[in-house]
């Protein structure tokens, strides 16, 4: 059966959307997107209205943590991995209501989730796997020094402390030994770690070349959370493909990016109010105050020197990151001096980049259904894209997960 979808389209690719639009698509495929007048039904399509509305294609976060921690339930504190994974399963389902049919994660849980959704055991988003994120011994990602390394790295399910070049190694493999697509490492330090500063540079050059290498022998790349700038231009010069936060990049590594073609992903919502959120400790409410002035400059920066931005969220459905609202970033960017257009290309097209999938984020002839409708406009009002309670319409891989829409059975 063909769906038809009228209405104001944004196809993702375009700097000016189509007032007029039409996007068909039948099973996983879209047939046709472009001009109402330009499609010739059979009269046999199904047709969906978007009113006032806005088509766009689904929308991709490529910085997601699926830890499930907010539905594990009170059992063991809910520190159970089991009862968190299954969490993580629930949740799936509030990201496709937000209209994110796509997404890059970085946890143990979402090797295992990534793979469910394939088989179609879950309904949920297209899911990138990194595995757990790697970082070391006192670094950003050592939430436990209470444990010891060995301890900390058989219990944890987020994060996987190395140290030296051997080390390094293994813990990559141990990420693609358990299928891991991509690889994300903590070239810095960080807001929520308790024992290292905001700029401090994490690994070693032998190190970070250790771990490139390896990825690029599996045909990957590494991806490198970055708060300071010196652990980012290491992490540059050592051959990393992608930047994580940004939050204080210098023009020197802006220009190394720009060369190299890195691009950088946002994570900007939570960059500018993690500071106001309730529940941190104040160390760390201390080291967020530091960020979001810096942050604004890095991202001007690189949108002046046409950095390739990419919508992240480092949203995991906390109570002060609800998968509900996770669209807040697109309101974010437009905050920080991106044009909506930009911030929705951010969010689809550039986003598929790092999904390493060629036909997700737009919308034409061939590419997967991945639909996303919103009750409003986002050119003139971009938070018509930051809850799902404006999300009318959502197709994922062609299956339609939501509908809102007033419906009629022929086109």
């Amino acid at each position: 059966m063909i769906h038809i979808l009228t209405g104001r389209l944004i196809n993702g690719i375009d700097d000016v959307p189509i007032e007029n639009g039409l996007v068909a698509f039948e099973g996983n495929r879209i047939l046709y997107a472009g001009e109402k007048d330009g499609y010739t039904p059979s009269g046999d399509e199904i047709r969906h209205s978007a009113g006032d509305g806005t088509i766009l294609p689904g929308f991709i976060d490529c910085h997601a943590h699926l830890t499930g921690e907010e539905d594990a339930g009170s059992f063991c504190n809910g520190k159970l991995f089991g009862d968190q994974l299954l969490g993580a399963a629930w949740q799936l389902k509030l990201l496709l209501d937000a209209g994110f049919t796509g997404l890059r994660d970085m946890s143990e849980a979402g090797l295992y989730l990534s793979r469910a959704v394939e088989r179609g055991v879950l309904e949920g988003p297209r899911i990138v796997p990194g595995g757990k994120v790697l970082g070391i011994t006192s670094g950003h990602i050592d939430m436990g020094p209470e444990r010891s390394k060995a301890e900390y790295n058989a219990a944890d399910h987020l994060s996987y402390l190395m140290d030296g070049p051997e080390e390094c190694l293994r813990g990559v493999r141990e990420q693609f030994r358990q299928g891991a697509k991509f690889i994300k490492i903590c070239a810095t330090g960080g807001v929520s770690s308790p024992t290292d500063r905001l700029d401090d540079v994490q690994f070693s050059p032998e190190e970070l070349r250790t771990i490139v290498q390896e990825a690029e022998r599996h045909h990957t790349y590494v991806t490198a959370h970055c708060t300071g700038y010196e652990g980012a231009y290491q992490a540059i010069l050592a051959g990393v493909r992608c930047i994580e936060h940004g939050v204080a990049l210098t023009q020197r590594e802006i220009d190394l990016m720009a060369e190299k073609d890195i691009p950088l992903v946002t994570t900007l919502w939570i960059s500018l109010h993690v500071a106001e959120l309730p529940g941190f400790p104040d160390w760390m409410v201390k080291k967020a105050r530091l960020c979001a002035d810096r942050n604004r400059k890095s991202i001007e920066l690189a949108r002046r020197a046409g950095i390739t931005l990419v919508l992240g969220t480092d949203f995991s459905n906390s109570r002060n990151t609800p998968y509900r609202k996770i669209g807040r970033e697109f309101e974010a960017m437009v905050d920080a001096g991106l044009t909506p257009m930009e911030a929705i290309k951010a969010g689809t097209s550039n986003a598929s980049r790092l999904m390493m999938m060629d036909d997700v984020g737009s919308l034409k002839p061939g590419m997967l259904a991945d639909i996303t409708v919103t009750d409003g406009n986002p050119l003139t009002d971009i938070s018509c894209l930051a809850d799902a309670e404006h999300i009318t319409f959502v197709a994922a891989d062609g299956k339609i997960v939501k509908n809102r829409l007033d419906d009629k059975d022929h086109a």
